[in-house]
């Protein structure tokens, strides 16, 4: 099947059976999705054409083939996974594909039906209070019965339309246009009702000008009817002609309908000898279509501009030098997730996006549950890299100190712990994260436990003994200065797993005592202290902080890597020998986060 090919209409069961297939199918390996899709879609010719549709434009998106599901299980200690597998290749931009239409339109008029629910109240309130005020003009009228009844009816029907809008967000495509046609109709029977009644009347007493008016004003009514439903109801150029030529009748037809009453209404007509060439509803009926046509258009492509790939991007939740990171769902799985983006021109030259695609190959290549997951990526054509990884609720533990200060010794070794754990798979696959910090440590809920802690930003991770690397690349001064070892700021070129230790100890001298081992008035003073100086003891800031913790802090920011831990495991292993070791349990955590933190 081509990309071009269009199945037939999909009803809301076939829909459903899609989506499933289609999230079953992607955790195949790609020869097994075939007869996975032929076996389920036997009788069914058009499921089976779309979610081959739909894998088709899957393979065309994304470069990872699915992987084992973690485990978000605790673990006491880590399994090294090693592999002989060769790094992933970099992203190659693919050759542009058409976006699957029927994800397209599903989600467009998901989006159209809230946007045609907020402008029917718009109108709705505003008709409301039209009617409401004519009705009290209405009462120093001479005729104070002409349309009072029809007015006070098409007031109950739009409050009553108004009351299921306000009442119910979730209404259907097919509620909402039922509730729209019933708007528009209510208003449009009261306009003929009123304007019927005014010809006729202007027709009985005889007076021409009163006529002429009259019949102008009807007009002028039904155009600007017209002109609002044209530009507020997102609508198609065609559906908006379709609705809107046939409207443009009315008012004459109302004219005809008053004449063939009373005759004498056509004398009285005649006497007009200005007229009008075209139409002024016609006029209006044009421009509303082509209104229609513009509208549609920019918020189609405002739907596009929020879509990426396979993904809708909701909100942007956090920005920095490499990119930004947005909120976004998949559009068939509906899978909420964070999307990191780095358009072209944020890159001054191509090591920017190289290392943006080597965060990207590093994390793929992890499955340790303490680091965060990817699920995808790849490259638009409009040259825009991403990737799509898991959405985090929690907080990074620099905004856990911020707002709640030190944390306690046990609770500051969990976390550590943890992030050793990580880094014993990162490691063992020859992987240096350097770039180690609070703002990296994300305490996250996940499997129903709180504080469960996922390394993030592997943007400036580097490999171990790699060929071919640039020189320049290599000895380049990568981090950040508060967490950055001595090594890295005078040999960058020559740093191992020791160095991320370092930083470690940074950051579990942080936990403990709100402040950095070296706090200057200058990033350059920081690099001299941690290359030159000797660290503060944090008992100094903070004496409540256990001997045996200490130790390990102190042991982690020894100037040369041979006096520090040589190990990830081997700092874990220590860790987990302290006293106050697992003394954070999940209770604990579950109480913290009920009572001291607001919800994200």
């Amino acid at each position: 099947m081509t990309r071009n090919d269009t199945p037939a209409a999909l009803n809301a069961t076939q829909y459903a059976k899609v989506k499933q297939l289609f999230a079953d199918a992607i955790q195949l390996s790609v020869p097994k999705r075939l007869e996975f899709v032929e076996r389920h879609c036997q009788g069914d010719d058009a499921v089976r054409q779309e979610v081959l549709s739909l894998l088709q434009h899957h393979l065309a998106e994304t470069v990872l083939e699915p992987v084992a599901k973690r485990s978000t299980t605790q673990l006491s200690k880590t399994q090294v996974i090693k592999t002989d597998e060769s790094p992933k290749p970099a992203i190659v931009v693919a050759p542009p594909t058409q976006p699957d239409s029927f994800l397209i339109k599903s989600d467009v008029w998901e989006d159209n039906c809230q946007v045609l629910r907020r402008r029917l109240l718009v109108i709705a309130g505003v008709m409301a209070c039209f009617i409401a005020l004519s009705m009290i003009r209405l009462m120093t009228y001479h005729f104070a019965s002409v349309g009072y009844g029809a007015r006070i009816f098409t007031l109950c029907i739009i409050l009553g339309s108004g009351w299921r809008l306000k009442s119910n967000n979730r209404l259907s495509l097919r509620e909402l246009r039922t509730i729209e046609l019933l708007v528009m109709a209510s208003m449009g029977v009261l306009l003929v009702a009123i304007y019927a009644r005014l010809l006729l009347d202007a027709a009985h007493r005889e007076v021409a000008s009163a006529a002429i008016s009259v019949d102008n004003w009807n007009h002028f009514a039904w155009a600007l009817m017209i002109l609002v439903y044209g530009i507020f109801m997102p609508n198609t150029w065609q559906r908006a002609t379709a609705v809107l030529l046939p409207v443009v009748a009315i008012p004459s037809i109302t004219t005809r309908l008053c004449e063939w009453v009373d005759p004498e209404l056509t004398t009285l007509l005649a006497a007009d000898d200005f007229g009008q060439p075209i139409p002024l509803v016609l006029i209006a009926a044009l421009i509303a279509i082509y209104a229609a046509h513009l509208i549609h258009g920019a918020r189609l492509s405002a739907f596009h501009a929020r879509r990426l790939a396979q993904y809708k991007i909701l909100r942007l939740i956090g920005e920095g030098g490499m990119g930004q990171v947005f909120e976004a769902e998949h559009l068939l799985l509906k899978r909420a997730c964070a999307i990191k983006l780095i358009q072209p021109e944020r890159a001054v030259d191509d090591r920017a996006l190289a290392r943006f695609q080597q965060e990207v190959r590093a994390l793929a290549k992890l499955t340790h549950p303490h680091t965060i997951e990817v699920y995808d990526y790849g490259q638009t054509k409009d040259g825009v890299f991403f990737f799509a990884m898991e959405l985090l609720p929690g907080r990074n533990l620099a905004e856990l100190v911020k707002e709640s200060g030190p944390m306690p010794a046990e609770r500051a070794v969990h976390f550590v712990t943890q992030v050793c754990e990580a880094l014993v798979e990162a490691h063992g696959a020859g992987l240096i994260h350097r770039d180690i910090k609070p703002a990296n440590i994300f305490a996250s809920q996940r499997g129903g436990m709180f504080d469960f802690t996922k390394l993030l930003d592997f943007g400036v991770v580097r490999q171990i003994n790699r060929e071919g690397e640039d020189a320049a690349v290599a000895s380049r001064v990568a981090g950040t200065p508060d967490y950055m070892s001595p090594e890295q700021i005078m040999m960058p070129d020559s740093v191992d797993q020791r160095s991320d230790l370092y930083s470690l100890g940074v950051v579990l001298y942080f936990l403990l005592t709100n402040r950095t081992p070296f706090e200057t008035e200058s990033s350059l003073d920081v690099l001299l202290a941690h290359a030159n100086q000797i660290p503060t003891r944090p008992s100094v800031y903070r004496t409540t902080i256990p001997a045996d913790v200490e130790a390990i802090v102190m042991r982690c920011l020894e100037k040369a890597p041979s006096d520090r831990f040589q190990t990830a495991a081997e700092l874990r292993d220590h860790l987990m020998n302290c006293d106050c070791a697992g003394k954070w349990t999940a209770e604990d955590a579950a109480r913290w986060w009920e009572t001291s933190v607001p919800p994200t």
